[in-house]
Formats: C-alpha cells, sequence, structure tokens
C-alpha cells in the first residue's frame, strides 16, 4: 500500500474548540518519524465541510492523511488543529482538502513537529502555510499584521500583462522607480540588476512605475534597454498605479524627490523585508549612468546607507528558506527599553556584560509552545541570561500562555512590534544570540532545537 511506503503511522483528528475527537488507524511504521500537525484558520470565522485531508510525495503521489467531519474554522490568531500523524521523514509537495490542491513545501524530520496551517474563505482551502516561520506568517496575514503584495495586472515594457497570479508562489523583490528620476531610481534598478545574477530564476524581479503620465510601455522598453533589465518594468493607468501602492505608503511622482521602497515578499506574498534609504549600489549597469544628476553620482559615491544587493540577496533567502536559517551575527544589538508583561520595565543595558539569548514569540504561535521550555532550561544551564519578548500579543493571552508553558522568566511586551522590528523580526519564533560584549552572535528564524541551541550557546558563553 502507497501508505505503508510513506511510514504513516497512527492518525488523530483532534477535540479542539468543539470538533468530535476520530481515530484512524493506518498500517505502516510511525517509529522513528516526524509529526505532521495541520491546523484551520480563517480570517474571520469560516467553517469547512466533511472531507478527508491527503499529502502529496513526489515519488508516491497522493495518500490519505485523516478523515475530517465538518468543522467550525475559527477566526486568527485562533487556529483549530485538525489532524496530528507520525509521518515518514522526507519532503512533500502538497496537501489536498475539499476537492482543494495546496503547493506546499513540507519537510518532515525525524523527532520534530511539523506544523501545517491551512487557511479557510467561504469555506474552501485556500492557502498552505508550512513550517514555523510561515505557520505564523500565515497567522499573521489573516489578522492583517503583514502587508501583502496586491492583486493587480500591469503592462510590462512589452506590452504584455503580469498579473499577481503570474507571481504567485515565488519570492518577490519589488522595486519603485520611474523612468525620468534622475537620482536614486537608477540605483535601485541596480540592485536589482545584481540582483539578477545572484538570486534562482525562480525568484521574480519587479519594478512599478510611480509615473503614470510619463511611464508608457514604450518609455518602459527605452528604459528597460539603457538598464540592461531582464525583469518586467510595469506601468498602468493612475488609478492602477495609485492602488498598487497605496498599500505601501508609496505617493505616485514624477519628480527625483519622492519615496524609496524595495520590499522582499515570500511565496505567500507577504513582506518579509522592506529598504526605503538609499541603496550601496557600487556601480549602474549599461548606459543607466548617463541618465545620473549630479545628486545621483553623489549617491551613488556615497555608498548611501548601506544596504546592498547582498543584503537583499540574504533576506530572499531567508524568505524563501533557500538555505540556513541561522543568520550571521555581526555588529553590536540594538538597545531597547520596554514594559514587562509584570508591568516593570527591562531594558537590554541591564544585562551588560552577561550573554544573552533574546528570544521572539507570540500566544499564536505553536512551535513557540513547543521550544519554549527546553529555551529556558538550556540557557540557564549555559549561564546566559534569557530575556523573552512578546510580539504584536494580547498581554492576557501571553500571561496565559506563559502559565501554560510554565516560564516565569523575565517577559518584555511589544504590542506594537517596535522591539522587533530592531532585530529585523517578520516570522516566528526568533532567537538572537548575543556575547557579553553586547555583539550578536547570530540569529536563528525557526524553532529551535537542543544542537542548534547548544551551539550558539557555546559560541556566546565560551
Amino acid at each position: 500500500m502507497r501508505l505503508r511506503a510513506l511510514g504513516i503511522g497512527t492518525v488523530v483528528v483532534l477535540a479542539s474548540i468543539g470538533i468530535m475527537s476520530a481515530f484512524i488507524g493506518f498500517r505502516g511504521g510511525g517509529a522513528g518519524g516526524g509529526t505532521l500537525l495541520v491546523s484551520l484558520s480563517s480570517r474571520s470565522g469560516d467553517s469547512i465541510g466533511d472531507t478527508k485531508i491527503e499529502i502529496h510525495s513526489p515519488r508516491g503521489g497522493w495518500s490519505a492523511l485523516a478523515h475530517l467531519p465538518s468543522t467550525a474554522v475559527p477566526a486568527a490568531p485562533r487556529a483549530v488543529t485538525v489532524a496530528s500523524a507520525a509521518v515518514a521523514p522526507d519532503g512533500y509537495d502538497g496537501i489536498r482538502l475539499a476537492g482543494r490542491e495546496l503547493n506546499a513545501r513540507i519537510t518532515v524530520t525525524r523527532g520534530r513537529v511539523e506544523p501545517v496551517l491551512i487557511t479557510v474563505a467561504d469555506g474552501v482551502p485556500v492557502e498552505a502555510f508550512a513550517g514555523n516561520a510561515d505557520y505564523n506568517s500565515g497567522l499573521l496575514a489573516l489578522q492583517g499584521a503583514l502587508k501583502q503584495l496586491p492583486d493587480f495586472a500591469l503592462l510590462d515594457q512589452s506590452g504584455q500583462t503580469v498579473s499577481r497570479s503570474s507571481v504567485s508562489g515565488s519570492v518577490v523583490v519589488l522595486a519603485a522607480f520611474h523612468t525620468t528620476c534622475h537620482d536614486t531610481c537608477p540605483l535601485y534598478t541596480s540592485i536589482l540588476h545584481q540582483l539578477a545574477g545572484r538570486v534562482p530564476p525562480s525568484v521574480r524581479l519587479l519594478e512599478v512605475s510611480t509615473d503614470p503620465t510619463h511611464d508608457s510601455v514604450a518609455a518602459l522598453r527605452d528604459y528597460a534597454a539603457l538598464a540592461d533589465a531582464s525583469w518586467p518594468l510595469l506601468t498602468g493607468t493612475a488609478e492602477q498605479l495609485g492602488a498598487f501602492w497605496s498599500t505601501f505608503g508609496v505617493q505616485l511622482s514624477d519628480a527625483d524627490s519622492h519615496t524609496n521602497f524595495l520590499g522582499v515578499f515570500d511565496e505567500h506574498g507577504s513582506l518579509h523585508h522592506i529598504e526605503t534609504g538609499i541603496p550601496d549600489a557600487g556601480s549602474v549597469p549599461g548606459g543607466l549612468g548617463t541618465v545620473l544628476s549630479a545628486e545621483g553620482i553623489r549617491e551613488l559615491r556615497s555608498h548611501g546607507d548601506g544596504w546592498d544587493a547582498a543584503k537583499v540577496a540574504d533576506e530572499v533567502q531567508a524568505a524563501g528558506r533557500l538555505g540556513n536559517p541561522t543568520v550571521a551575527g555581526g555588529g553590536p544589538a540594538p538597545q531597547f527599553s520596554v514594559a514587562t508583561l509584570a508591568g516593570g520595565r527591562v531594558s537590554l543595558a541591564e544585562f551588560q556584560g552577561q550573554p544573552v539569548v533574546i528570544n521572539f514569540w507570540a500566544s499564536s504561535c505553536a512551535p513557540c509552545r513547543i521550544e519554549m521550555p527546553l529555551l529556558a532550561r538550556l540557557t540557564t544551564q549555559s549561564g546566559a541570561r534569557l530575556l523573552l519578548v512578546d510580539e504584536r500579543d494580547g498581554a492576557a493571552a501571553a500571561r496565559s500562555f506563559l502559565r501554560q508553558v510554565g516560564i516565569s522568566e523575565p517577559v518584555a511586551y511589544d504590542p506594537d512590534g517596535s522591539v522587533g522590528r530592531l532585530y529585523g523580526v517578520n516570522v516566528l519564533p526568533v532567537t538572537v544570540f548575543i556575547r557579553a560584549d553586547g555583539s550578536i552572535e547570530g540569529k536563528y528564524l525557526g524553532q529551535t532545537d537542543e544542537a542548534i541551541l547548544t551551539r550558539h550557546l557555546r559560541a556566546i558563553t565560551g
């Protein structure tokens, strides 16, 4: 049987939020496997009819995972867990329920939990978010806490339509520009030109105009030739471009002085990273240097605000899970002082001269619940200090979460995400390791384990 080949063991449909328990027994070796945890959530409350849940293996095809009775689907940040299954360690690429096949990069690892969040709208499964980072991004997106790539249909320099659906499932790097800009826009175009040689072909590069008056298809074609641009340069009507850029607070403009924007979006269209300053472009491609004004030349030579194509490529890698989630350290840890859940205040300065582990979490984060007790125990044993930072959460929910996991460490309360922004936190959990001299040793995106923590703790305490 195909199920036997997959190694799927007993599947449990959990009794959560009033759902009747059901148990479906499958033959196969669950021992030594990982656990696949499937949850549902929606934007404002929904439901889904009686269905079965299946997963897809590139080698074995579709296989039944669990039976799901008619289920009420709560509004985010709540989620209902509908299946927990022992699954053979492997890579799976899809999940199906209610007749909808959803793409998902599901990586099941021995001895670990792989959470999968399925969003539901009007009784229909919409999208699957697999893994720690994507699971939380999905919940945040449902709550409107993450900016999304808007729905659009714009014309490129060849007169072809590029739409939101045509880039769906890809990491996207998006920059604002217009063809009559003589200073910063050519530098942003240069960054994309350099990225074209750094990132995989699956990453989509886009530049979208802020000037519907002058940026015709012909103007885009001339600019693309000048800049040696092989990616889409997009334009549209004033209404179309105004709607597109309003999401990000970018005003339409044909002047040299205007709002700069470069964003990295994950495969679900959620904004992962943003830059708005002057880039360190280093050089400009093709004949683009001929359009630079004196101010543009000054900006090019100044190295801007210190970010370059290499940094954007790192963010692309993180957004697409294209490499190791451990991010290199370097530089001093940003200072902050915020309220605590207990009513006092806590600052990073209080830990001066001591190695510190900062963990960003939220009550809606399933991987946070799994890793926190281990994180607290190993950090204490190592002699480092632990500071938990609750991100964009309700105080009551956060306190309840801490009671449930048995944690009494100092907890910084960051309801508006200001501390998280200092550390570039776009997903949860995120753990930052800080040496006694105040420098960042490294940052880990997603759920840690004993091996990961031990390696970093030795690095900051040794």
